[in-house]
């Protein structure tokens, strides 16, 4: 194929994607006149492109698409008719181009009845704008010498052309992109920016960056794969010789190892963006066919995930969306009789979480019929009445993704069938994921996808039992518990099965060593074992080890053929001493077990502004005082680092873990290096990662962390009441900022207060603004608003969650507005989508600025400018007094 044909199919590829989404919210938001322009230049340039390759078939598809966008962008008001026609051109171009780029030229076809409706549409247009002008100017000779109103742009309706549009189908959504960029995948998410996207502070300075093609992309990740076991293998041979020679190139060779095999994992990754491009195309064509009023809002569009998964996922994210739209949103009449409003909505939001993806999928219809359900279950045999009256509403919930289940009375072209959940379930669980439901009758439902960042590398334990070595991920492990000479106290036989007794759990427990095979353990009866906690969904259960040998990041490779059929069993990889080892799946070994996956309960009580919900922390001792405790979210792993290990430079603690130099803040300053050992909190922040040295782990919980007494403290947040003890919550931003600053503080601190409900908000902004030397307080929303605003005078500027519903009451807005001296104390709002009109309310009452919780780098530099101005007006105000 000649590479200006490559090219030209790769751009437009890319770029007609964002057509598609552009011309759907054009639809909804007509004085917008950027995005019909936008779309108008690339199908001016496709058609200009296709005359000079000698495309007809393009060429005449895309001037006759071109005359109907014309006609829009001079200011007719798009139809759904409009909107419709065009879409089936854009889809007509999309399988042209996909035809070319498999064969190599452009096939034969008839565009006929795409290019009559387009054209038609266009006459119809120019008539009626040629009758308005003659009314016009017609009104403007009687009504002479006065002054006319002008008139209204003219509404096209081609009717008659609607039975040619209805002729042509549109495609599936479906992306096959011969090409990806490597050095800035974001750069490919649509081909410009609204002016409401570029009022929130984005930027629309282009990176620099070359097309990779995928093959090259792999084949690199193949190598650097490799490299990563010939660096494992070097550093187990290096660990038992006392060559000091080979110890620093080899430190230096493990460090660009590792750098070299994050830059191509960002080769690989891509922003979540990519799969909501056909969304709001896929939203608009249910709405359509459903007769349902339904908004899209989609989030965390910039996440980023393995080429792979999102090429995977695409397909269950579409069909959990038409469940959305068909079982969920009701009918407008119907929303309005319930008191809701109009227009139903699908929220689509993706964000890293513990070392995973979490993409939820969530609607406001009428949730689940918890009855109905049970009636199908019954009625399919799947269960008895006892075992339904025994089951939470999350375990009737599972049958839901069961094969040809389905409670729809009427079998639509949307569903119905009983096909599709069920495969889901299955896609998803091949990649190492899992799939959960919640829902709230009369208020919705939501689909949470929890799956791995890659599948090419990955962090895992490496376990013994019987002498054999697994390697066991670490992303589904929860904890590790000693079970030391306590092995018949902690681990029981209940009803022929084995049962964990963990704190205030019983959690089902299996020996490793029968699930593989490798006999009973009598001959060990008396040997330390170790349970490792895992969780699938959002079940619990354990595997009963000899113990834990290394933590490597491990090469994942297929099973051979012989062998998929072993379902505990995902691959294996080869270890640093060059054996190679079988990987455990979770889910296999929990299947195995027995245990179902079960629906996550997780934020439901989100929605509940009244209710602080229940978190996983680990709590430690550090120093005199009350327990510390910290979310488990922000702790990637915990390591027992030997005080020999740990070295001193420039003032700083680090230490070699994994073949990387990380540094070590210790969380008390009473530390005893004399002591053989410490527990280390690994911390990821955005680049790398640092450890928090504590005294000692007390244990992993899981409770409600409300903050009751805030800390003047600038290494706690506060102080708050867990199962009846008092505990402090250490600020890790402090601890972050003291890795990157040994030994230096800022003589005088400029105190933020950042006051929000979302948790996973403050989890994911307060590292970047610490880093930036701020001193920073996170707090909650209290109840008593007047609380909040008396702590303002104490800090040098806020930061408030716009979302919280507390902050959009009129006393609190009043209160804002009615500041003394508000320059003084700059306000910066942060929401989950701030629009024009959100951001007109917040700076009219108080807020120097609204901007998007996901942007970062604008909350930073608006934050920095907002603290330079009030210095100054500080200033100026002393100056006067003087």
């Amino acid at each position: 194929m000649d590479e200006l044909l490559r090219d030209f199919l790769t751009e437009t590829t890319e770029h007609i994607e964002g057509a598609e989404t552009q011309l759907v919210h054009f639809e909804r938001n007509p004085s917008d006149a950027s995005l019909i322009t936008s779309i108008f230049r690339l199908v001016h340039t496709i058609k200009g492109t296709s005359s000079f390759l000698g495309l007809e078939r393009l060429e005449r598809v895309g001037h006759a698409a071109e005359s109907v966008m014309g006609m829009l962008r001079d200011g007719v008001p798009p139809t759904q008719h409009s909107v419709t026609i065009i879409l089936a051109a854009i889809d007509r171009i999309k399988t042209i181009i996909e035809e070319i780029g498999a064969h190599g030229s452009e096939p034969p076809g008839d565009d006929s009845a795409i290019i009559d409706a387009l054209e038609a549409y266009y006459a119809a247009g120019s008539e009626a704008a040629t009758a308005a002008a003659a009314a016009e100017a017609s009104a403007n000779k009687a009504a002479a010498p006065a002054a006319s109103p002008e008139p209204a742009a003219p509404v096209v309706e081609a009717a008659p052309v609607a039975a040619a549009v209805e002729q042509v189908k549109p495609a599936e959504p479906k992306v096959e992109a011969p090409a990806a960029r490597a050095e800035a995948p974001k750069a490919e998410a649509a081909a410009s920016q609204s002016k409401e996207g570029r009022s929130q502070g984005g930027s629309t300075a282009n990176q620099e960056s070359i097309r990779v093609s995928v093959d090259t992309i792999e084949r690199m990740m193949q190598l650097v794969s490799e490299l990563v076991l010939s660096r494992n293998q070097l550093l187990e041979l290096a660990r038992h010789r006392e060559d000091d020679a080979i110890k620093t190139p080899l430190q230096h060779l493990s460090t660009l190892t590792s750098d070299l095999q994050d830059a191509v994992m960002r080769a690989r990754m891509q922003p979540v963006g990519r799969l909501y491009a056909n969304l709001p195309r896929l939203v608009r064509e249910l709405s359509t066919s459903l007769g349902k009023s339904i908004d899209l809002v989609t989030e965390g569009a910039d996440t980023e995930l393995d080429r792979q998964l999102i090429e995977v996922i695409r397909d269950p994210l579409t069909h959990l969306i038409r469940n959305c739209a068909d079982h969920g949103i009701e009918r407008p009449e119907e929303r309005l009789a319930k008191g809701k409003p109009e227009r139903g909505e699908i929220r689509v939001s993706a964000a890293h979480e513990a070392g995973q993806i979490t993409i939820d999928i969530a609607d406001d219809g009428k949730g689940l019929d918890t009855e109905r359900i049970k009636k199908k279950i019954l009625s399919q045999g799947m269960a008895t009445e006892q075992e339904l009256h025994a089951m939470s509403n999350e375990e009737i919930y599972r049958f839901i993704f069961e094969p040809g289940f389905s409670t729809a009375q009427v079998v639509s072209n949307v569903s119905g069938r009983g096909v599709g959940m069920d495969v889901v379930r299955s896609n998803i669980e091949a990649i190492g994921g899992s799939v959960t439901l919640s829902s709230n009758e009369g208020k919705g439902s939501r689909f949470s996808l929890r799956i791995p960042l890659t599948l090419a590398i990955a962090p895992a334990l490496i376990i013994e039992v019987a002498g054999q070595r697994f390697a066991l991920p670490q992303t589904s492990v929860v904890e590790a518990v000693s079970l030391g000479k306590n092995y018949k106290d902690l681990i029981q036989n209940v009803q022929n099965a084995l049962v964990l007794k963990l704190r205030e759990e019983v959690i089902p427990a299996v020996e490793l060593r029968e699930v593989v095979g490798l006999g009973n353990n009598d001959a060990n009866e008396e040997s330390e074992k170790l349970a490792v906690v895992m969780r699938v969904g959002t079940d619990s259960f354990c595997i009963i080890v000899d113990g834990v040998a290394d933590i490597q990041e491990i090469v994942v490779k297929p099973l051979s053929a012989s062998l998929a059929h072993l379902k505990v069993f995902s691959g294996h990889t080869i270890l640093g001493d060059g054996s190679v080892v079988l990987i455990l799946d979770p889910a296999g070994i929990g299947a195995n077990l027995g245990i179902e996956k079960s629906t996550e309960k997780k934020r439901e009580q989100a929605r509940d502004q009244n209710a602080q919900e229940r978190r996983r922390l680990v709590m430690f001792r550090a120093g005199p005082g009350a327990p510390k405790v910290l979310p488990l979210s922000l702790v990637s792993r915990i390591e027992m680092v030997e005080t020999n290990r740990i070295e001193s430079s420039d003032g700083r603690l680090m230490v070699l873990l994994q073949g990387r130099l990380m540094p070590i803040v210790p969380i008390s300053s009473q530390i005893d290096m004399s002591r053989p050992s410490y527990p280390v909190l690994v911390v990821a922040t955005e680049n790398r990662s640092i450890g928090l040295m504590a005294d000692e782990i007390v244990d992993i919980l899981e409770d409600k962390l409300e903050i009751q007494l805030a800390s003047a403290n600038s290494e706690l947040v506060g102080s708050a009441e867990i199962r009846g003890e008092a505990v402090e919550l250490i600020d890790v931003s402090h601890f972050i900022r003291m890795a990157d600053s040994p030994g230096r503080t800022n003589p005088v601190p400029q105190r933020v207060l950042f006051a929000a409900d979302d948790q996973l908000v403050r989890d994911m902004l307060c590292p970047a603004l610490s880093a930036a030397s701020y001193n920073l307080v996170a707090t909650s929303i209290p109840a008593d608003i007047s609380e909040l605003v008396n702590q303002f005078a104490s800090f040098d500027a806020i930061i408030l969650d716009a979302d919280a519903p507390a902050l959009s009451a009129p006393g609190f807005l009043r209160a804002l507005k009615e500041r003394k001296d508000p320059a003084r104390t700059p306000i910066i709002g942060v929401s989950r989508t701030p629009t024009n009109r959100t951001s007109r309310i917040a700076t009219e009452n108080g807020m120097l600025a609204l901007l998007s919780k996901h942007d970062r780098h604008a909350l930073l530099e608006t934050l920095a400018y907002a603290l330079d101005a009030a210095a100054d007006a500080k200033a100026t105000s002393m100056e006067i007094a003087a």
